[in-house]
């Protein structure tokens, strides 16, 4: 759970492109992995849809305090899907960093004709994204129940478009509908019974402090997926309409300009010929009787 959001982003980078695959949504997965977090540390409580901020003292964590802190000073409690779908400014750079010192990915910076272009990420340490891939794998190639804490990662890793970039292809089609249908259950409020597995886990939940505990963290990742799934749809249609404005705007100026084209060219053929008349057409005889 201390890894969710580094995890997620982990898995967004693309080796071979040496960038995040998923940039249009990543933020959206850290925004709501810091939710999940907060609830599992009892700071935080999801109810009405609403975060409530039960604890605000400092966790110790940079990136914690700092959406603690943006919760704490909001004028009432914010919708989770409003909130997950504003990701706070830097927040994918504070977590690149954090990968970074733990000597996970190394960056790059890149160049253009000696401009500043951004970085190039390399994956550093093996071991780390292997154990975040099989930990994902585990979710996504077994059909049995998940826990929450793997309810979050899996529901958070299909928001954030994780499923596609990860599982591609005819052979990737049913870890992507398993993902989709973590992320889907948890919408759909299924009960902590059947979604947690039996076994020792099961019976520390015996305790209504543990169980009560378990219902808060289920309903902030809840919360958290929804949200950053809204958001990320939300991206795609305003980019695709701004997409479709732009490429109208373009098609409509290069028509009027093709068209203007072609009608000045019709004024100057006539303006060439300016010596060749049309006939008159003879005037009508009007005779009397």
């Amino acid at each position: 759970m201390e890894s969710l959001g580094e995890d997620l982003l982990l898995l967004s980078i693309r080796p071979d492109r040496g960038r995040i695959g998923n940039a249009d949504k990543i933020d959206y997965g850290l925004m709501g992995a810091e939710l999940v977090r907060l609830a599992a540390l009892g700071r935080v409580e999801v109810a009405d849809e609403r975060i409530a901020v039960v604890d605000a003292a400092p966790t110790g964590d940079a990136e914690l305090d700092a959406a603690l802190k943006s919760l704490a000073e909001a004028g009432r409690p914010p919708k989770a899907t409003a909130w997950v779908g504003k990701p706070r400014r830097g927040i994918r750079g504070a977590y690149l960093a954090r990968l970074t010192q733990a000597g996970v990915i190394q960056m790059e910076p890149t160049r253009f004709l000696g401009i500043p272009t951004g970085s190039r990420l390399h994956l550093i340490d093996g071991a780390r994204v292997a154990d975040a891939r099989a930990r994902l794998d585990a979710i996504a190639l077994s059909p049995g129940p998940v826990d929450v804490t793997q309810a979050a990662y899996g529901g958070l890793a299909y928001a954030t478009g994780l499923a596609s970039l990860l599982y591609r292809g005819r052979d990737g089609r049913q870890a992507r509908k398993r993902l989709a249908e973590v992320a889907k259950g948890k919408q759909a409020d299924v009960a902590l019974g059947e979604v947690i597995e039996p076994g020792p886990r099961q019976a520390e939940l015996d305790s209504p402090g543990e169980a009560a505990a378990e219902a808060a963290v289920h309903a902030a990742s809840d919360a958290a997926v929804r949200g950053a799934t809204d958001a990320a749809v939300q991206a795609a249609v305003h980019a695709a309409n701004v997409a479709a404005v732009h490429a109208a705007v373009h098609a409509a100026n290069h028509a009027a300009s093709h068209a203007a084209a072609h009608a000045g060219g019709h004024a100057g053929g006539a303006g060439g010929h300016g010596h060749l008349r049309a006939p008159r057409r003879p005037s009508a005889v009007v005779t009397s009787w």
